[in-house]
């Protein structure tokens, strides 16, 4: 797109004391008189780019112009730059990896830097995810509706038509905010529980969002919450920070109580299995008999 080669060039021209023609028409793959044509369309913009004729000629910009591409610090663009680099692996989506690319220009060739590491591709190589994320992005930009099978938290399938506005990704998880059909509103579908995606023929129409929404705060689904009360064994205690606030957490002894706010759902009790033996549930009552029944359940199953 012209856009895209604009912006590439201009942030060449700021990286660099000078540029021929001939060089961006090659890195383009464009020819001489469209660099020329686009470097007209820069002026007309305002952005003072000027050209020197003769062998040691070529475009650049005003000097005084050139102080802004140090807005950032050298340490602040590797930062950025590294964040950028690791995002255009996790997500399959042309316009992340375009800054990517024009972004690095701007660095010197020398900038690699491991202070500060990204790693946000979980799923990204599975490939049943990531032929979904493909549909999911074109489907989003070409504002096309898609019929997917879904699995709710229940382990409940069913089928749903969505039309999908919003990519979100919350740590290193991926939603998808659209239109649900069979709902006849606005839901937050996690890209893991996909089955199945298909990019339908029919388009929609944009209909205006509820506000918040819902990644501003923080995917609550609004349903009631419980106060527990949980007493957990020290030997746990660099584990704890990792799921539950240590402001909620006091030490007694070689015990740490813990009071929590949560709803109880299958994602709870997942939660406290994975801290036996070393969990002991004070409140409430019927969670905690709740919790012993279920893991009775699981002692008969795996008796031999």
């Amino acid at each position: 797109m012209k856009i895209d080669r604009l912006l590439g060039i201009l942030m060449m021209i700021i990286n660099n004391e000078k540029i021929t023609a001939r060089e961006l028409s090659e890195y383009f793959q464009v020819s001489v008189r469209t660099i020329q044509r686009d470097i007209d369309t820069l002026s007309m913009a305002g952005i003072p780019v000027y050209s020197e004729v003769g062998k040691k000629g070529g475009y650049q910009l005003l000097s005084e112009y050139k102080l802004d591409k140090n807005f950032l610090k050298t340490d602040e663009a590797k930062v950025l730059n590294n964040l950028l680099e690791s995002l255009q692996k996790a997500v399959p989506y042309t316009e992340i990896k375009s800054v990517y690319n024009k972004f690095s220009m701007l660095l010197p060739s020398d900038s690699e830097d491991h202070k500060i590491v990204f790693k946000l591709s979980p799923l990204i190589k599975n490939k049943r995810y990531k032929e979904n994320l493909d549909i999911i992005t074109k489907a989003r930009d070409g504002y096309h509706k898609i019929y997917i099978q879904y699995i709710d938290a229940n382990f409940q399938e069913s089928d749903r038509i969505i039309c999908p506005y919003t990519m979100v990704m919350m740590g290193s998880t991926w939603y998808i905010y659209g239109y649900c059909e069979l709902r006849e509103d606005f839901r937050m579908f996690k890209l893991s529980r996909m089955i199945s995606c298909k990019l339908l023929e029919c388009e929609f129409e944009i209909k205006e969002t509820s506000k918040p929404l819902p990644w501003e705060n923080n995917l609550e689904s609004g349903r009631p919450t419980t106060k527990i009360k949980l007493e957990i064994d020290k030997s746990l205690q660099a584990k704890l920070p990792d799921y539950i606030d240590y402001e909620n957490c006091r030490i007694e002894g070689d015990k740490i109580i813990v009071h929590l706010n949560f709803t109880v759902d299958e994602w709870l009790y997942s939660f406290l299995l994975g801290l036996v033996p070393y969990v002991k549930i004070i409140e409430p009552s019927w969670l905690r008999e709740e919790f012993i029944s279920r893991l009775n359940l699981s002692i008969e199953k795996n008796k031999l």
